[in-house]
């Protein structure tokens, strides 16, 4: 069952330092990836202790089967931007993250390698590919009014350590269809539709130094 502890986490310590540089740590989204290519979503998130960050999330492209998932964050100490190519097996299959890019505010991109990824994929977003079960029990069909407008949603709801976790979705918002979740204090809002997005990284991606095992 879908839980939601993967986005409260992250607001403790949004990247992790790897190398001297900054892996780049989004809040997990929940429900299935679905890509759109120049679609997607920004997000306003508060938590217990006041703090607040904003993620938005954008397909940019496409090679074969796979899909660039675009994820920035706006902070108080500056901007983040993640790229990363996502292979679609399907047949409910989680998707596969080949390459990742990372670019900070006012830096040249890095790309990690690929003896990194697999590790690096834990801090980031890992698309899922389960379908509404994993959101948890279905409440009901609700309208909800959010900064992005009024969407008409499935109302989900999941049960952790004895508290209620809500997640509403909407065929409507692309790539993973969330509107608004609230678990306690902590709250995660859509704030803006996005269409005809193309990526924010900026330059050649240098390889990220002190490792090994690039391609």
């Amino acid at each position: 069952m879908f839980r939601l502890s993967f986005v409260f986490a992250a607001m403790a310590a949004i990247a992790l330092p790897v190398a001297g540089q900054s892996v780049f740590r989004p809040p997990q989204m929940p429900g299935a990836f679905q890509p759109v290519v120049g679609s997607g979503a920004t997000y306003h998130i508060t938590t217990a202790s006041n703090s607040e960050v904003q993620f938005s999330y954008a397909v940019v492209g496409k090679e074969g089967d796979a899909y660039w998932l675009e994820i920035r964050s706006t902070m108080a100490k500056g901007g983040m931007v993640m790229k990363q190519l996502m292979s679609m097996p399907g047949g409910g299959q989680t998707p596969q993250i080949q390459r990742m890019i990372m670019q900070a505010a006012g830096q040249p991109p890095m790309e990690l390698p690929v003896s990194m990824i697999n590790g690096a994929a834990a801090h980031a977003q890992t698309p899922n590919a389960a379908g509404p079960r994993a959101l948890g029990e279905k409440v009901g069909t609700e309208t909800v009014t959010v900064p992005a407008g009024t969407f008409e949603c499935e109302h989900y709801r999941s049960v952790s350590n004895g508290k209620n976790a809500d997640v509403w979705v909407s065929a409507k918002v692309s790539p993973y269809g969330l509107v608004k979740m609230i678990s306690g204090e902590t709250r995660m809002e859509l704030q803006k539709v996005l269409s005809n997005e193309t990526s924010q990284i900026t330059g050649e991606p240098k390889k990220l130094p002190g490792f090994a095992g690039h391609n």
